[in-house]
């Protein structure tokens, strides 16, 4: 079996994510980073159909890898966010999200569409994205950029990932390039600033 650069890549890029996550969930022991437990909840649960619909519109196990470790992650994150403090109640962002998540469920369950789940998908994540940057805004020491700029390297490797085993499918760059990188790179940039 021959392996490419492109599967190379891909593990590599899986374990830098492995390594953003570890240096976060280590901020966070430590008190430095304040995450938003329903918001880490949300993104569980989001995470988990994002991988899987993302995986199923790909049909490619090498771009699939980093949603698939990411949910893990974002799973074991929100563990131990839920061990380390109390869960908050869902702000009004965090339940557009949750609507957006469910509306994906039922739209892959009418149309049999994961491409169109994971589009939906995308604005879930996005939106769940809103309270942690309103968060950061007023108080930039509420996350260190660190682990946000590793995933932002992470995302942007990820995007060469899916030019490298190009085959035409635009949803397959959607997550890395447009989610995953606006998200968290706009997150390191917005933690980068001085209060």
């Amino acid at each position: 079996m021959n392996i490419g650069w492109d599967v190379i890549l891909a593990v590599f890029t899986s374990f830098l994510h492995i390594v953003g996550y570890i240096v976060y969930n280590y901020q966070v022991m430590k008190g430095s980073s304040k995450p938003n437990t329903a918001t880490w909840f949300l993104w569980s649960l989001i995470t988990i159909l994002n991988f899987t619909s993302y995986n199923i519109a790909s049909g490619d196990w090498v771009k699939s890898l980093l949603p698939t470790i990411s949910a893990l992650m974002v799973i074991m994150t929100f563990l131990l966010t839920l061990l380390r403090g109390k869960f908050s109640k869902l702000n009004k962002f965090d339940n557009l999200a949750l609507v957006a998540g469910l509306i994906s469920v039922l739209v892959w369950w009418q149309f049999n569409s994961a491409v169109y789940a994971n589009l939906i998908l995308q604005a879930a994540i996005l939106i769940g994205f809103v309270p942690t940057y309103l968060g950061v805004f007023r108080n930039p020491k509420n996350e260190k950029p660190l682990p946000w700029l590793i995933w932002s390297i992470v995302y942007v490797l990820g995007t060469l990932i899916v030019l490298l085993r190009w085959n035409g499918q635009y949803i397959d760059i959607i997550y890395p390039l447009v989610t995953g990188l606006m998200a968290h790179g706009g997150m390191a940039l917005l933690s980068l600033r001085k209060k």
